[in-house]
Order: structure tokens, then C-alpha cells, then sequence
């Protein structure tokens, strides 16, 4: 039985569980080409055994523990100068979905931030990834699909800069990862329709406020070598921008990394 369905409008109303497969996101690629699927359309993993991170990085995570989905999304190709909104509006809309989800069930909000280019941190530590994947045809966009992967109640990483809904609640009881499906389906309709509506300004007063370390100095590394820096936006191509020595310069998403103290 698939227990994976939002109460939403058309985001994750929709879905597949697979118990293993190689990727969400080629299955979902693969399958968005060869047949007529509803926007909101999402495919739903136990387990991946070649998930896709960004950069061509792998995304590892224990079988049946984690929320592994991908979502079908159509922006239409009007948005395409613009098409980093949607990262910010997707991540914004996980963020939502997320503190909607503690609210209801602890009564409180967590301590969430979107690290650039695509990443959500808890309390300070990786508790998930965004994949964008697009097609576009004859110049248009045609769809794209959203993968993410969120930690919930895997226990122990390789990375020590990694966490989880689990290991930051310290709850002995395993979280329900459909009501973590559920609730960022929603978070995720909610910015969408802000994306779909033109409501840039909004987007971006929202995002910069989640954003990781913005206007804190912070330790960097582009290819001159590692600095000291702020960042003080990113901007609708996803370029970040960052002050360093008083000026200020912007990266794209190869050209610069974090650099974090040791644990």
C-alpha cells in the first residue's frame, strides 16, 4: 500500500513508491518523457542504490530511513530568465513544510537555514539536498524534477557535519516519513504558487532571511585560496555574492566553498 499522499492541491497528491531503485530522479526524468503525468506527480523511494546529489556527487542513505522523493513540476517556459526562483522557492517551501510539521507536533519551529546553492541545514548541520533536473525542449521549458533528499531517522553518518529530524529531536519513537512527505508537499505547493504568481520580492525577502550565514563573516575558499567573507545575497541566476576587503564578488555555483571549523 502507498502511503505516500499529500493533502494538497496537486503537489505529492499523486504518487509511486518504490521500494529500491537506482535514482528517483532518472526514474522520474525517464517516466515525465514517456508518458502524460499531472504536475505534483512524485516518486517516492525506500532505498536508492545510485541516488544523485549536486556536482555529480552521490547521495548515500540507510535504506527505509530517510525521505527520498522526487516531485514533477511544470513552471512553464516564461519563468526561464528566472529560473533559480524555483530553487528558492523549493527550498523555502521544505523550510515551511518542516517548521509546519514541529509546530503541530512540538509546538515549536527548528532552527532551519538553506545553505547555497541547494542544501537545508539543521542547527547548524546538513539535514538534507536539492536536485533540479529540467527539460526543456524547442527553447521551452518543459518540466522539471525536483529531487530531495531529507534525513529523518538515520542515526549515524560518515559525515560528521550531517544530522536528522531524529538525532536533533532525540525522540526514542521513529518519525513518520509520510507525515515529513505530507508536510513538505505543502510547504512545497505554498512557494510554488508564490513562484507561479511572480511574487519575486517575497521569494526573496524569505530566502535571505533562511540564508546560511548571510552577513556573517565567515571562512571561504575560491580558487585565489581561503578568506574571510560575507555573504550579502544571491541573486535570480542563483549567483552568490559575496564582501570580501570591502568589495564585493560574485560566484557561481563551482567557485567557491564553505569552509567549517572542525567538530
Amino acid at each position: 500500500m502507498n502511503k505516500y499522499q499529500a493533502p494538497t492541491w496537486f503537489v505529492g497528491k499523486n504518487s509511486k513508491y518504490i521500494p529500491t531503485c537506482p535514482s528517483t530522479n532518472s526514474l522520474g526524468f525517464e517516466e515525465a518523457l514517456s508518458a502524460d503525468l499531472p504536475e505534483g506527480f512524485a516518486w517516492v523511494a525506500g532505498h536508492q542504490t545510485a541516488g544523485k546529489g549536486q556536482r555529480g556527487n552521490q547521495w548515500i542513505a540507510e535504506p527505509n530511513q530517510n525521505l527520498l522523493v522526487s516531485f514533477l513540476l511544470k513552471p512553464g517556459h516564461e519563468a526561464l530568465p528566472v529560473q533559480f526562483y524555483l530553487s528558492k522557492a523549493i527550498a523555502l517551501g521544505i523550510v515551511k513544510g518542516l517548521n509546519d510539521w514541529s509546530q503541530m507536533k512540538f509546538g515549536e519551529t527548528l532552527p532551519l537555514s538553506i545553505k547555497w546553492p541547494n542544501d537545508i541545514y539543521l542547527a547548524g548541520k546538513k539535514l538534507g539536498g536539492i536536485l533540479i533536473e529540467s527539460n526543456f525542449q524547442a527553447g521551452q521549458w518543459a518540466f522539471s524534477i525536483i529531487g530531495i533528499g531529507l534525513n529523518i531517522n538515520q542515526t549515524e553518518f560518515p559525515d560528521l557535519r550531517a544530522t536528522s529530524l531524529k538525532n536533533y529531536l532525540q525522540d526514542p519513537q521513529a518519525i513518520a516519513i509520510e507525515e515529513i512527505y505530507q508536510a513538505i508537499s505543502q510547504g512545497i505547493e505554498t512557494q510554488y504558487h508564490q513562484f507561479q504568481e511572480k511574487q519575486f520580492a517575497a521569494l526573496d525577502l524569505s530566502y535571505h532571511a533562511h540564508l546560511f550565514q548571510h552577513l556573517e563573516e565567515a571562512l571561504y575558499q575560491d580558487a585565489s585560496g581561503t578568506f574571510r567573507g560575507k555573504i550579502i545575497e544571491v541573486n535570480a541566476q542563483g549567483l552568490l555574492c559575496l564582501e570580501r576587503n570591502n568589495e564585493h564578488k560574485w560566484y557561481d555555483l563551482k567557485e567557491l566553498c564553505f569552509i567549517f571549523k572542525e567538530i
